[in-house]
C-alpha cells in the first residue's frame, strides 16, 4: 500500500536540538579542583583563563554551548586555589624567614677559655 501526502502535509517537527557543554567548561572545572587540592598555581590560573573563556562564549552563544555553571565553578575554584596557593607560600615563606631571625637571636656567644688549656673555648 502506498501512502499519499496532500499538499498540506508538513513532516513532523524536528525536537529541538540539545545544546552541548562547550569544550572548556569542563576541563576549567577539573584544574579549578585540582588547584584547590594540589597543583595551585599550576592549574589555577588556566583554569580561571578557560572558565572565563567558556563562560563568555556561553553567555554569546546560549544556542549552541551550555555548561555555563561548570564554567563559572571552574573559575571560581581556580581563582580560590590560586589565592589559596599564594597565601600559603607567602606564610611558609614567612616561617622561614622568622625562623632564621628566632635562629639568629637566639644563638649564644659566650665563649669561655679555661687557665689551665687557653687554646680550647667552652661555651656557656
Amino acid at each position: 500500500m502506498s501512502q499519499s501526502f496532500g499538499a498540506g502535509y508538513y513532516p513532523p517537527p524536528q525536537p529541538p536540538r540539545v545544546a552541548e557543554n562547550h569544550p572548556k567548561a569542563v576541563p576549567a572545572l577539573v584544574l579549578g579542583i585540582l588547584s584547590l587540592v594540589c597543583c595551585g598555581l599550576f592549574t589555577g590560573i588556566p583554569a580561571i583563563f578557560m572558565g572565563r573563556r567558556a563562560a563568555a562564549d556561553i553567555r554569546y552563544h546560549p544556542q549552541s554551548y551550555s555548561g555555563l555553571g561548570l564554567a563559572r565553578a571552574g573559575f571560581w575554584t581556580g581563582l580560590v586555589g590560586t589565592a589559596w596557593s599564594v597565601v600559603s607560600t607567602v606564610i611558609v615563606i614567612g616561617v622561614f624567614v622568622s625562623g632564621g631571625f628566632v635562629q639568629g637571636s637566639s644563638h649564644s656567644t659566650c665563649h669561655t677559655t679555661s687557665p689551665q688549656h687557653p687554646h680550647r673555648q667552652h661555651a656557656c
